[in-house]
């Protein structure tokens, strides 16, 4: 009969947090700042998207020339520019969520301990 012998290999990264202070205090307002910068850059070009795919779905709807491959293609860019435009939105609810779900569960003993103390 064969045995398996299964070996675990320790998560090098267990206990290891992210820390973005690193740079201290005015370092960390600049990548901030930064940050936000492309993030408002990045809806107001979402919003230029969203408004180009409108305009193009407008102008190939009219009366006197439609053009459904025209207006197809404008859908199609309104609808990309409306789901980034959603993402970019929502950016700070989607890496908070991805961020929780990602961290490491609290050892039972752990969460016993942290309702023990805030029971006292």
């Amino acid at each position: 009969m064969h045995e398996l012998i299964l070996h675990t290999i320790e998560n090098p990264l267990n206990g290891i947090l992210p820390d973005f202070s690193f740079g201290g205090a005015e370092f960390t307002a600049l990548w901030q700042k930064l940050i936000a910068a492309l993030w408002a850059i990045g809806i107001l070009v979402a919003i230029g998207y969203l408004i180009f795919g409108i305009v193009a779905m407008s102008g190939a709807s009219g009366e006197t020339n439609p053009n459904p491959q025209a207006h197809s293609q404008g859908r199609r860019k309104a609808v990309w520019a409306g789901i980034a435009l959603a993402a970019l939105a929502g950016l700070a609810i989607i890496v908070g969520a991805v961020l929780t779900f990602a961290a490491p569960a609290a050892p039972p003993a752990a969460a016993a301990l942290t309702h023990a103390t805030a029971t006292i």
